[in-house]
């Protein structure tokens, strides 16, 4: 049933389809489906559906399955039943399970449905009541993949909206354990059906014995059609990062009336400037000319209201004077609880009350 042999690289798809992205992600699966695992390459696939997607080939079942994805066949391993996708357990005992699973030399992992930027991704409307996986707990379930089990994921794909932001990025980089050496998103909003899979799959099997990293970045990178960067996780580097917003928050903006303005209007400080250069020190490969924050890559600016409580949750947030400028809303007065936020994605017309869980598996 698992494949033994040790290929050269083996890609993860963690697709949630337990919302209205259902017909997206079961197109995605059969996309990876024509291309298929290879002689160099493995294909797993984790897949959540509502069952409300009528598919014309009659392949109509609900809930979440675990696929090794042949040319032209789809094989089955396991059926998970009405498993929640936004629960960060599950992404772990995926990304666990493959690699247990599915030796080779490097691995890959992409995760596949809604981004809201800083409070979560992966809605799951499959329950009693709606729920989303915060960022923290996203990336938490990811770096305790090395953290418990030694692992390491070579390329981490966030094929979302609104990742491309340095909260994302500093929160991937802030243990010492974190699994990801590298991330690739999207510079601006995701593209509706998502990554060309056919494409990332045969790009990976052709450059498969390309050892430098990098350089499979850009080839890959370069093979999709849509605007992609990569960016190395460099602890030291999104610390001091970290540490330059502390600063700009106390010497370059100290009233809450300009808050969002205040890229703008500091855009030609030294520490803008230092910000850009630590950036683009990180970056490995962009679609675009890399033109630095708030333009290749994001960072909240704007007054957030009761949401400043799931920003607090951010590692970026913490010590870092930064925070204290996003909100006018205190603390106190608010009834926002931090295992639920009532937020609009973008298929939303009105704000939705989801629910968070915990991420709880410290030890293996």
């Amino acid at each position: 049933m698992f494949s033994k042999a040790i290929k050269k690289w083996t890609i993860l798809v963690y697709a949630d389809g337990n919302n209205e992205m259902e017909s997206i992600m079961y197109k995605s699966l059969l996309a990876c489906e024509k291309t298929g695992s290879n002689k160099g390459v493995n294909i797993v696939f984790q897949i959540g559906r509502l069952g409300s997607y009528n598919d014309s080939n009659g392949d109509n079942w609900s809930g979440v399955r675990r696929y090794y994805v042949n040319k032209n066949n789809l094989n089955l391993v396991e059926d998970l039943g009405k498993s929640n996708m936004a629960d960060p357990n599950s992404l772990y005992d995926f990304i666990k399970w493959a690699f247990e699973n599915y030796k080779s030399e490097h691995y890959m992992v992409v995760l596949s449905d809604h981004g809201g930027d800083f409070i979560g991704c992966f809605t799951d409307l499959s329950k009693n009541k709606p729920y989303i996986m915060g960022i923290p707990e996203m990336i938490e379930a990811i770096n305790a993949v090395r953290k418990n089990l030694g692992y390491e994921i070579d390329i981490l794909i966030l094929d979302m909206c609104y990742m491309n932001s340095i909260e994302v990025l500093y929160e991937l980089g802030q243990e010492k354990y974190n699994t990801a050496k590298t991330v690739i998103t999207y510079m601006d909003y995701a593209a509706y059906d998502g990554l060309n899979y056919e494409r990332l799959i045969s790009c990976t099997e052709k450059n498969s014995n390309i050892k430098n990293l990098k350089l499979f970045i850009e080839l890959l990178i370069d093979s999709l059609e849509l605007d992609f960067q990569a960016f190395e996780i460099n602890n030291s580097q999104l610390e001091e990062i970290k540490q330059l917003f502390n600063q700009l928050a106390e010497q370059g903006v100290n009233s809450l009336s300009s808050v969002n303005n205040k890229v703008k209007d500091i855009s030609n400080s030294e520490l803008i400037n230092k910000i850009d250069d630590a950036l683009n020190s990180m970056l490995i490969y962009s679609k675009q000319t890399f033109k630095g924050l708030n333009n290749s890559i994001k960072v909240t600016s704007n007054d957030i209201g009761h949401l400043i409580l799931f920003y607090r949750k951010l590692a970026f947030s913490k010590d870092n004077h930064w925070t204290d400028l996003l909100s006018t809303t205190p603390l106190d007065s608010s009834k926002t609880l931090n295992d639920r936020v009532n937020v609009a994605l973008t298929t939303s017309s009105k704000p939705v009350v989801h629910y968070m869980l915990k991420f709880n598996r410290d030890k293996d």
